[in-house]
């Protein structure tokens, strides 16, 4: 993305966008070629503060395979990039007021790129990381993985699970923060019935 200081987000914006929007896309450049796989994906709690921002996830044996992460790492192990899509949306420059009439139409969007170190975890801990994953989506009332039960057991074998440690990421939230207040309450207001989330998101960051 190219960078522009009045959009970036620092770690602690980076971290909610991640609760925000845990369906993400998981790319890499195996021998084969480029691969990109979708998985949910959680914050690591575990992770030690020093440890920065440390994510679980888990691909099918399959598509881990495609990655290259059933071979022998490389030199330097792993890599992954991680896509983080947040709210987004067109904006239209017929929305604009007063001095920002004119311009040209744009897309107002919150997104991160993640460059992770990868780590293949064991077959127990990936049983967690799935009990976790399904805990977070199904909430306090949903169904539990039962992990001492042999079928999920069994059914966990054709997964693969990732502790994926970020050491370096790139993260934008565009809202209109260069147009007035009066334009970006026009933006509001036209995103409101079409893109509610969007609007909730440009209110909140502005």
């Amino acid at each position: 993305m190219q960078p522009n200081p009045l959009y970036r987000i620092d770690e602690h914006e980076v971290r909610a966008l991640i609760r925000r929007a845990p369906w993400m896309t998981l790319v890499s450049h195996p021998a084969g070629g480029p691969v990109a796989s979708p998985s949910p994906v959680l914050l690591d709690v575990e992770a030690a503060p020093d440890d920065g921002i440390v994510l679980v996830t888990h691909l099918g044996r399959a598509d881990a395979r495609l990655h290259g992460l059933l071979a022998e790492a490389p030199e330097g192990g792993h890599r992954m990039l991680v896509v983080v899509q947040g709210e987004h949306g067109y904006v239209s420059p017929s929305w604009y007021l007063g001095a920002d009439a004119g311009q040209v139409p744009t897309w107002n969007f919150e997104m991160a790129t993640l460059q992770c170190a990868v780590e293949v975890v064991d077959a127990d801990e990936n049983l967690r990381v799935l009990r976790r994953l399904v805990a977070h989506f199904e909430g306090p009332d949903g169904v539990a993985l039962d992990i001492s039960d042999d079928d999920n057991r069994g059914l966990a074998m054709g997964t693969i699970g990732l502790r994926l440690r970020v050491t370096a990421f790139d993260a934008k939230s565009k809202m209109s923060q260069n147009k007035s207040a009066e334009t970006r309450a026009s933006v509001i207001a036209h995103l409101e019935p079409t893109h509610p989330r969007l609007a909730a998101r440009m209110r909140d960051a502005i």
